[in-house]
């Protein structure tokens, strides 16, 4: 805090001011910040709206590393980076070529959106579907017929999860038009000078790092661009799930493989024993055969059953089930 001034030294002051012998600073004029605005290129999307796609793509972006770490039987990351506005122009000119481009549907909205995929990206996926470590090639070149039908595969489990993230906005059923490795084929698509919105991902597999780029002109979500808000995804998140939301929740957990393992009983044997074993052999468990067997499904122990045939092939008839806290 600075002195307080005594009333001598007020009136001392005023005084040299009257006189000429100090002059009072002027007031220093606030800078005004202005923006440029490129009226060849206006902003379609607003500010809400744009914060709106980037935070449905950071969930897709959850929902897609979680499924193909799945998928690859490998760490895969997916991280957002931008969400920009730019001509379509502008985006086809920054696309590498070759490279890997789809052409997709978003029904039930007309016109077509493009997913590209760089050339590192797809090259250390085709490597790692291949039995590969998940390494891009040193080369850049075209994918072959059997390549791309492996990134279909990759762009299948990318749609759904586009779908699930798009749910809280708008329902979505994506599905692949084309693809192609030439962007140039492209051009005519849209309208140079047509606003596009564009999401860039990066992806890490393994050692490789490359992007995902998703382009959506402005043409094609300006039928439901008033539901892109900020708002409005807060409120899709509180809502309950409804029925078709939870049969296909079912439907996906269905899908999910676990392996299942009926334990018949144990019993010790010793290398040398082991290593003479043959076809018709019988080992002697420490377990009697009324006993019951015990199913584990993945690690954990969930059933209790009886050991059995049916039609000739060999089963486990369910007698119990193991609950949460149960002494097994």
């Amino acid at each position: 805090m600075g002195d307080i001034l005594s009333q001598a030294e007020i009136d001392s002051l005023l005084s040299a001011l009257s006189r000429g012998e100090i002059t009072a600073e002027p007031e220093k004029e606030e800078e005004r910040k202005v923006k440029t605005y490129d009226f060849l290129h206006p902003d379609r999307f607003s500010k809400d709206q744009t914060r709106a796609l980037q935070m449905l793509h950071e969930h897709f972006a959850r929902l897609f590393s979680t499924s193909l770490s799945a998928f690859l039987r490998s760490l895969v990351d997916v991280a957002l980076v931008s969400v920009d506005q730019l001509s379509y122009d502008e985006f086809i000119r920054s696309v590498p070529n070759p490279t890997c481009i789809n052409i997709i549907n978003a029904r039930p909205l007309s016109g077509q959106a493009i997913i590209e995929i760089s050339p590192a990206l797809s090259f250390a996926i085709v490597d790692r579907l291949m039995g590969g470590r998940g390494q891009e090639f040193s080369k850049n070149r075209e994918l072959t017929e059997i390549e791309q039908v492996l990134i279909e595969r990759i762009l299948s489990r990318a749609f759904d999860c586009m779908q699930e993230a798009w749910a809280g906005v708008y329902k979505l059923s994506f599905s692949l038009e084309t693809t192609d490795t030439n962007p140039q084929l492209f051009m005519q698509l849209f309208l140079p000078s047509e606003m596009v919105i564009l999401t860039t991902l990066e992806i890490s597999l393994g050692d490789s790092v490359g992007t995902m780029s998703i382009c959506f002109p402005y043409v094609v979500l300006e039928p439901i661009a008033q539901l892109l808000s900020a708002r409005s995804w807060f409120t899709s998140g509180r809502k309950p799930v409804d029925s078709p939301d939870r049969q296909v929740l079912q439907d996906r957990l269905k899908r999910v493989e676990m392996p299942v393992v009926a334990y018949l009983g144990e019993a010790s044997v010793k290398v040398s024993e082991l290593l003479r074993l043959s076809v018709g052999d019988v080992i002697i468990t420490r377990t009697g055969r009324d006993r019951p067997a015990w199913v584990l499904v993945g690690d954990e122990v969930k059933y209790q059953g009886v050991p059995g045939t049916v039609r000739g092939k060999r089963a486990v008839r369910i007698t119990r089930i193991i609950k949460p806290g149960d002494i097994v």
